[in-house]
């Protein structure tokens, strides 16, 4: 796997580089080794038009600043103006807020956090870390939980999943049974623009001149986009004006994840009836139930193998009747009742040549059981001419909406993460250098202790967490 992943990233590099050279020949792009910057100044327009909602535009800014930093945002901009006793309080009542959200959330993804086999007990401190420094702690703790079991799983000869990896649509990320499908350029994109587009609204609105916007391109693959500030303005004013700036895109980032969430749970609600009134009878009688159509002795997962409870209990062929009383129908309902406290025990109702049988099964660290579902088709029930289509059409929407909103919160993390270049870089130095003025030194030398701090900090997390997809 690691060959491969060398000589996929060799070609790539091979390609980048003629196509950078006739994009800097041709294009006349500003180009640095395999990455090209073409510009254009035609949003600026749509920029400061938008720039005119100064308030609404204040509140995002706060808002994203709180979820990136935590508490500490809060803090910053107005407990540092506040009597002792209501700056403590105010800082309580952030992170309180904030750790409240995050044990909210996981909740809601049916404990995929505080019950999976990498944090478990560690939540707290992965709650703590959200409640204090938002998404940059958050963030910060998932890469040192990785490399620290990375490290470890390495002491005892074991393999681990990488920590971070290239999401190239299309490849499989190294190591992990994950192939991200070739739309998600398309997703990316959006993102990227959203994303930049923001930082040029929000600038505008704090009145910095904006020279130039344009895309970033990694050889011939777009890989982010940009707004051109004017960088001398941005240094010389205040940082209560230049970090709502900062925390614009990744702010921007996080509200359309909230669209893409609420888009792909009404998709997934809709799709049931929807398909009943363009197809009536055709999800009663298409598929008959969902059966066994494997069971597997282990699960294999980043080299490492996760005993499957189903092996010896469940049997090829078995008809799964009902999951903890929730009758089976199809797919969708099977996955359903296995996603509702994913980590517990669950009872199985099986239909077994012709008779019924109850197991109890627990699932591995994986939260999954060892067993292949299969729909069990209804051979005899004709299935309407447009059926096919509507179907590929369907499935690949949600599909996109999905990638659409699982990379916007991964770019949203990745930029609130507080190393330089990352937008969170530039916050981590503005914000924190003023706690740190009783070292007596200036302001400017107080901002590259900070940001040399992370820096070598989060440059040896990455390492370690990239590991795995060379050894």
């Amino acid at each position: 796997m690691a060959l491969d992943f060398t000589l996929i990233a060799f070609g790539f590099v091979v390609i980048s580089l003629i196509v950078t050279f006739l994009l800097k020949k041709f294009a006349k792009a500003d180009t640095y080794f395999i990455i090209s910057l073409l510009k254009t100044q035609k949003p600026l327009a749509f920029f400061d038009k938008m720039a005119r909602h100064k308030k609404f535009l204040d509140i995002f800014s706060m808002v994203g600043l709180l979820i990136g930093f935590g508490a500490l945002s809060a803090d910053f901009f107005y407990g540092r103006k506040l009597p002792i006793a209501k700056r403590l309080g105010l800082f309580v009542l952030s992170f309180t807020i904030l750790c409240a959200g995050l044990v909210g959330i996981d909740s809601l993804l049916g404990n995929a956090l505080s019950q999976s086999s990498l944090i478990g007990g560690l939540f707290p401190l992965m709650v703590f870390s959200f409640g204090a420094m938002g998404l940059a702690g958050f963030t910060l703790f998932s890469l040192v939980l990785q490399a620290f079991e990375i490290t470890s799983n390495y002491l005892l000869g074991l393999k681990s999943c990488p920590g971070v990896a290239p999401l190239i649509p299309g490849v499989q990320i190294p190591g992990v049974p994950i192939t991200p499908p070739l739309h998600a350029w398309i997703s990316l994109l959006i993102i990227l623009l959203v994303h930049e587009g923001a930082h040029g609204i929000v600038g505008r609105r704090q009145g910095f001149t904006i020279k130039s916007t344009g895309v970033v391109l990694l050889g011939f693959l777009p890989v982010g986009a940009f707004v051109e500030p004017d960088e001398k303005q941005v240094r010389e004013e205040k940082e209560e004006k230049v970090l709502p700036f900062l925390a614009a895109g990744p702010m921007a980032n996080l509200a359309l994840m909230g669209i893409t969430g609420v888009i792909l749970a009404l998709s997934l609600g809709l799709i049931t009836p929807v398909t009943d009134y363009l197809y009536p009878g055709v999800q009663d009688n298409l598929v008959l139930g969902v059966g066994v159509g494997s069971v597997l002795e282990n699960t294999l997962f980043c080299g490492q193998q996760y005993p499957s409870s189903a092996f010896g209990q469940m049997q090829e062929g078995d008809i799964i009747r009902s999951v903890n009383g929730a009758e089976i129908k199809n797919a969708q309902d099977l996955f359903s009742a296995l996603q509702q406290d994913r980590f517990s025990q669950k009872t199985f109702a099986l239909e077994r040549t012709g008779k019924l049988v109850t197991i109890n099964l627990t699932p591995n660290e994986l939260g999954q059981f060892g067993f292949v579902p299969q729909q069990i088709r209804n051979e005899n029930f004709p299935l309407p001419e447009s059926f096919s289509l509507y179907a590929t059409i369907a499935t690949l929407f949600v599909d996109f909406i999905y990638w659409l909103f699982l990379l916007n919160f991964l770019v949203a993390s990745i930029n609130f993460l507080p190393m330089h270049p990352f937008d969170g870089g530039r916050i981590a130095k503005l914000m924190i250098a003023p706690y740190l003025n009783f070292l007596n030194k200036p302001k400017e030398e107080l901002q590259k202790i900070v940001e040399k701090f992370f820096l070598y900090i989060i440059l040896a997390l990455l390492l370690v967490n990239a590991l795995p997809l060379f050894i």
